[in-house]
C-alpha cells in the first residue's frame, strides 16, 4: 500500500497509489484545486490528489450521490447548452456495447456469484440473468439497506463497509465477475482494491471497470471545466495507460472494448482478467 499520513483536520497525504513512488518527485498538475493538490507520477504517469479525505468525510459531506447531482447542477449553470445536449444523449454510450453494470456480466460472466463494489441501491444489478448471484459492497447505511432487500431474496449478500474494507471480508476465489463502475476513481487505494478483487475472483472470472478518461478530448478542450474534476472526490485520474499499469501491477490483464477508450467520450470502460 502507499504511505499515507493523517494530517490535522482528517486529511490524507498518499504518494502514488499505483506504483507507491513518492508524492515529493511527483509534478503538479496545473487544473487542480487550490485546497487540494494534484501531482502527476514520475514514474508511472498518473495524476492524483497528493492529499485525500479521511472516509467518513468522503461520504458524509461530499459522498458520490450529492456530488452527482451538485456536478449536474454546475455544468447545467456553467455550460447549460454543452449540458443539456450531453444529458440528452446519453444513449450514444450504448451503440458500440452495453456500457452497463449488469450488461457485461450478462454477456462474459459465468453462473455463480457476482459483486458491485460501490453497489450503492443495488440499481445496477437489477437486470442480472438468473444465474448470476448478486453480492454488494457499500459504505452508505440508508442505500445499503436497499440494495441488502434486492441482494438477499436472490441468495446474495450486501456487506456494509468501505471497498477495501469490504473485500477483505468476503471469501478467496469465489466470483465469476466484478464491477467497479465509478468507483476506482473515489478510492483512496485504488491498487490495494484491485489487489483485494484479485483475491477474491476465480481464475476464469472477468472484472469490468468504468472510470473517468483522463486522456479524451474534451479535458483538453474544457480545461478545468471538464465535467470529470471533482475535488476532492475524485482522488485519481485515469487515462488507458495508467490504468493498464495499475491492473498489471495487481495481477489482471486489461484491455478495452470497441468502445472502451473512445477519445470523444469522458469515461473509458476496461476489461480485466486475472493473469
Amino acid at each position: 500500500m502507499t504511505e499515507q499520513t493523517i494530517e490535522k483536520g482528517g486529511r490524507i497525504h498518499r504518494d502514488c497509489p499505483s506504483c507507491t513512488a513518492p508524492s515529493a518527485s511527483a509534478a503538479p498538475v496545473r487544473y487542480q484545486h487550490p485546497d487540494w493538490p494534484m501531482k502527476q507520477c514520475a514514474a508511472c504517469g498518473l495524476v492524483y490528489l497528493e492529499y485525500v479525505p479521511a472516509y467518513d468525510a468522503l461520504y458524509d459531506e461530499i459522498a458520490w450521490h450529492k456530488q452527482h447531482k451538485k456536478e449536474e447542477q454546475r455544468r447545467l449553470k456553467a455550460m447549460p447548452i454543452m449540458a443539456r445536449i450531453d444529458l440528452a444523449t446519453r444513449w450514444r454510450l450504448n451503440i458500440l456495447g452495453d456500457a452497463t453494470v449488469a450488461g457485461g456480466l450478462n454477456a462474459w460472466a459465468k453462473p455463480g456469484p457476482v459483486l458491485d463494489v460501490g453497489c450503492a441501491s443495488g440499481k445496477g444489478f437489477d437486470d442480472l440473468r438468473p444465474e448470476l448471484i448478486p453480492y454488494g459492497i457499500e459504505i452508505d447505511s440508508r442505500i445499503a439497506e436497499i440494495a441488502r432487500a434486492k441482494f438477499e431474496p436472490r441468495g446474495g449478500k450486501l456487506v456494509h463497509a468501505d471497498g477495501v474494507g469490504g473485500l477483505k471480508q468476503l471469501p478467496a476465489n469465489f466470483f465469476t465477475g466484478v464491477t467497479l463502475w465509478s468507483y476506482l476513481e473515489h478510492e483512496a487505494n485504488p491498487r490495494e482494491a484491485l489487489e483485494q478483487v484479485r483475491r477474491v475472483v476465480r481464475d476464469d472470472a472477468v472484472v469490468l471497470i468504468k472510470v473517468p478518461n483522463f486522456a479524451c478530448l474534451n479535458r483538453h478542450v474544457l480545461g478545468k471545466n471538464w465535467s470529470g474534476f471533482r475535488h476532492p472526490d475524485h482522488v485519481q485520474y485515469f487515462t488507458p495507460t495508467t490504468l493498464h499499469a495499475m491492473a498489471e501491477l495487481a495481477g489482471f490483464r486489461a484491455h478495452f472494448r470497441l468502445y472502451g477508450r473512445i477519445p470523444t467520450n469522458d469515461n473509458m470502460y476496461a476489461t480485466l482478467r486475472p493473469a
